[in-house]
């Protein structure tokens, strides 16, 4: 009989649309079973009882899953799988779509989209100091700020998806909106390269904002939606600052950029992804497959920046002959 009227209430609760459109970690079968789950096989603290813990995977030892996170799990794919005898579209739980674990890690293929940028990054990262010193180059030491930042956002975007936890989610979306923000700074920087006062003027405020924001994620109580609109707004922004220089540079019979304005139409592009939220196929949701089209962009971007910079250097040597 207790199962008849539990079985009940949860057709009721989802006949009810508004309810429905909610994730399914919501849902009473799913509560009922993280329940009836950590009862059985977590102590007070998350911890394993003796009989859990013998039957864990050793990788999820190695990326710490507890208790908790393993009944979470579980409980999981049963709900979706009742989801499914029964009807009804695919669920997200706590913000997320299902994603069946590979050597524990959580999101395996946005681990390996994430992995893929950051090897692509890092090879270009290599270019550049073997193509130029430091002291000795245009705004060398700024692209290698540059570069170190968007390295740490992959390193961290790869932690995040192998685990989710409050740290790894609060450093991947500081880290992210710094990589986002940084382009945008580099295009301030580049337009107003001769103008150092004004690039000055500029950028402080942005870098004020920067801490305030992460200020914000470091609270806990993260909107989603306005995070998002703040990652949308600057990578757009820097998007449309960087197409206007490149019209201005072939104005002026410059041909160089065309890798940069590959890079803002394909980045673009590829940001749709991130916007439509579409239910894994074969294990990639949209999310993976924005951070898997992005991954030779890196590529196009650093390439471009070789060239700009070998550009500068001819024109400071031109100023320094008109100097003598």
């Amino acid at each position: 009989m207790d199962n008849k009227i539990y079985l009940l209430c949860f057709f009721m609760i989802y006949l009810i649309p508004s309810i429905y459109a909610s994730s399914g970690d919501r849902s009473p079968f799913y509560q009922k079973c993280l329940k009836k789950c950590k009862k059985l096989n977590c102590t007070s603290d998350a911890d394993f009882t003796e009989e859990a813990a013998a039957l864990r995977d050793t990788s999820c030892k190695v990326v710490m899953w507890d208790c908790h996170d393993e009944c979470r799990y579980h409980c999981m794919w049963r709900t979706v799988n009742v989801f499914n005898e029964n009807g009804y579209d695919l669920p997200k739980f706590h913000g997320k779509w299902p994603f069946k674990r590979v050597m524990c890690l959580q999101e395996p293929t946005s681990v390996f989209a994430s992995f893929l940028n950051l090897a692509s990054t890092m090879y270009m990262h290599k270019e550049i100091w073997m193509t130029f010193r430091v002291t000795e180059a245009p705004m060398v030491p700024f692209w290698h700020m540059f570069i170190m930042v968007c390295e740490l956002a992959w390193v961290w975007s790869m932690i995040f998806h192998a685990r989710d936890t409050l740290l790894t989610e609060f450093m991947d979306y500081s880290l992210a909106l710094a990589m986002v923000m940084m382009l945008f700074v580099s295009a301030v920087v580049r337009l107003l390269y001769e103008h150092r006062l004004l690039r000055v003027v500029l950028v402080l405020p942005l870098v004020s904002y920067y801490v305030a924001h992460v200020i914000y994620l470091h609270e806990g109580r993260v909107d989603y939606d306005y995070n998002m609109k703040v990652n949308v707004f600057f990578g757009v922004s820097a998007g449309l600052l960087w197409l206007g220089w490149c019209w201005q540079q072939y104005r002026r019979g410059l041909s160089y950029p065309w890798r940069l304005l590959l890079f803002c139409v394909w980045s673009g592009s590829a940001l749709t992804l991130e916007l439509v939220d579409g239910p894994p196929l074969l294990g990639w949701d949209t999310h993976a497959l924005w951070h898997l089209s992005t991954a030779p962009l890196p590529l196009l971007f650093y390439k471009f920046v070789i060239e700009d910079v070998k550009h500068l250097q001819i024109k400071q040597k031109e100023r320094e002959i008109k100097t003598l």
